[in-house]
């Protein structure tokens, strides 16, 4: 359960803590003094969406604490990796002006997304989007399948649907314009077939290049290696004129041994440069200008460049083309094989979902009859006594929710059929219609705590003391917290907070504060007679009270 709630900087809230026990709590205060920023407040730190227009004026960021009490998510916080005591759970999150949020639980940082997850099975927050909920036909649904507690067999249903719609899509795109088809099958066959022509490889242009630059450079290139044989090999050369001291180091040497180093040296100098002599007399014995090479060569380059142009910067580029050509080629090629296989698979999956959705539809069915039963056995303890809610099915083609829609539909008089709810149910019967459901789930619901915001609206008079009488029921399940604006609910409960305007003379801020025996009197006669509290409302307070 929610043990307190710390506020800072939240709008008009500059701070405020607030402390709730187990059973039914009740807000109360006058209109426009907060109870919808302490609403905003809960969502915030259990991970809804958060607007920095939240911030108050002036400061640079907003922060929302909770406490709660609760052992049953220890394994859910470790997969997460989040320590724990075993019992409580404290959730920080701050928002600051730059967009940044801060979210931690137990200390440990998570992500806005881990702080839903969590926040999730804490807090269920009822008020009139549910009433919008009720509303809204295609939820109708949800209500069901929830009672029926079919999960596993919904996720099994749902997988195989999803997989349909996917088979569904690629058969649609297959029976697609078959003359646009054949256009790219003709149109990628003349790609294909044009690059594999050109048996390219991957460094075949950097290889071109090299040679035609030799073969463009020839006499230029034979010049300068006749020039470089010469200096070595001819009289006068680099050679003979090693040869020369040679000869006189080993003269040297022979009257002085401390030069055979020099004469070592020189004997290895010599045959080095006789051998690259010779090496350059192959290299220029192999020089031949070859117009036709050459030819073939800018032939070949040609070829390259244009498919360069064509399909990619370069070689490598027009390979990966190619591959995915061919693959895609390959694959309308084959565009009977997979039309075949994918119809095949399609209507696999069409008899084990349409299978599988009529086991749900009959567990609904079955179901429907025991939840109209006791829905309508709420409504009766709601001062709805001649009200009967039944479910109307309405088959149709197989859709994510299987092969029906559901609709509530009431009948508020037994001379009348029963009607959507949207025609018939006013504001106050649809507030008593949502909280009936939320009597009969609490069986099996195990979220701890139930807020309730407003959704007395519209209610007055017995109603209300019904609905007061059914709050303190749920709350010996639940924790309950209550936004109301009805004496006789504000007076049911085990803990009363008041949310006040503290008004100086530049602006207000909200004040929140738990409510002694005496203040809860006075609180529950401003209710009663407005403003202008006397003694008669102030008895009939007290009276509510039992004091």
């Amino acid at each position: 359960m929610l043990i307190q709630l710390d506020i800072e900087n939240i709008a008009v809230i500059e701070k405020a803590s607030i402390e709730f026990e187990h059973g039914l709590n009740v807000i109360t205060g006058e209109t426009g003094a907060g109870k919808s920023l302490l609403i905003n407040s809960l969502n915030m730190v259990l991970g809804a969406r958060a607007s920095r227009e939240l911030i108050r004026e002036g400061a640079n960021f907003a922060k929302v604490s909770a406490v709660f009490f609760c052992d049953f998510l220890n394994d859910i916080l470790s997969l997460n990796g989040i320590d724990t005591d075993g019992s409580n759970i404290i959730i920080t999150r701050k928002l600051y002006k730059d967009g940044r949020n801060l979210c931690h639980i137990n200390g440990c940082a998570v992500s806005v997304a881990q702080l839903r997850t969590i926040g999730e099975k804490l807090v269920v927050i009822h008020g009139q989007r549910d009433s919008s909920e009720l509303m809204d036909t295609s939820s109708h649904i949800n209500f069901l399948d929830a009672f029926c507690e079919n999960e596993k067999l919904l996720n099994e249903y749902k997988e195989i649907y999803k997989e349909l719609c996917t088979v569904r899509s690629e058969l649609e795109k297959l029976n697609g314009d078959k003359i646009s088809r054949q256009s790219e099958i003709e149109y990628l066959s003349y790609q294909v077939q044009e690059i594999e022509n050109a048996n390219l490889s991957e460094n075949e242009e950097d290889e071109l290049l090299s040679r035609k630059s030799i073969l463009e450079n020839a006499e230029n290139i034979e010049k300068n290696a006749q020039k470089a044989y010469s200096a070595l090999y001819f009289e006068g050369g680099a050679k003979e004129s090693l040869y020369s001291a040679m000869r006189a180091l080993e003269a040297l040497s022979m009257t002085d041994s401390s030069a055979q180093g020099y004469c070592e040296k020189i004997t290895d100098l010599y045959y080095e440069t006789e051998e690259l002599s010779r090496d350059i007399s192959s290299y220029i014995s192999s020089i031949e200008f070859k117009p036709e090479e050459l030819s073939q060569i800018n032939d070949r380059l040609d070829i390259i460049r244009n498919l360069k142009r064509k399909f990619g910067g370069e070689i490598s580029d027009i390979l990966k083309f190619y591959n995915e050509a061919s693959e895609k080629l390959l694959k309308l090629k084959s565009f009977d094989d997979d039309k075949e296989a994918l119809a095949k698979r399609n209507d696999e999956l069409t008899v084990c979902a349409n299978k599988i959705a009529e086991q749900i539809s009959q567990a609904r069915k079955k179901s429907a009859v025991l939840l109209s039963e006791r829905l309508t056995k709420e409504l009766e303890s709601l001062d709805m006594p001649k009200c009967k809610i039944e479910f109307l099915f309405t088959p149709c083609a197989l859709s994510a929710n299987g092969i029906e829609n559901v609709e509530f539909v009431i009948s508020t008089n037994p001379s009348e059929s029963p009607k959507s709810l949207a025609k018939i149910a006013s504001g106050g019967e649809i507030s008593r219609v949502m909280l009936a459901i939320k009597s009969v789930f609490s069986d099996f619901d195990k979220i701890p705590t139930l807020l309730f915001d407003e959704i007395d609206t519209g209610v007055s008079g017995r109603a209300a003391e019904k609905i007061a009488n059914k709050m303190q029921m749920l709350s010996e399940k639940y924790q309950l917290i209550c936004v109301t604006h009805l004496p006789v609910i504000a007076a049911a409960a085990k803990h009363h907070m008041l949310l006040e305007k503290k008004t100086d003379s530049e602006s207000f801020k909200t004040i929140i504060r738990s409510l002694s025996e005496k203040e809860r009197i006075s609180e529950i006669a401003r209710i009663i007679s407005g403003d202008n509290i006397n003694d008669i409302s102030l008895k009939n307070a007290a009276s509510m009270l039992g004091i």
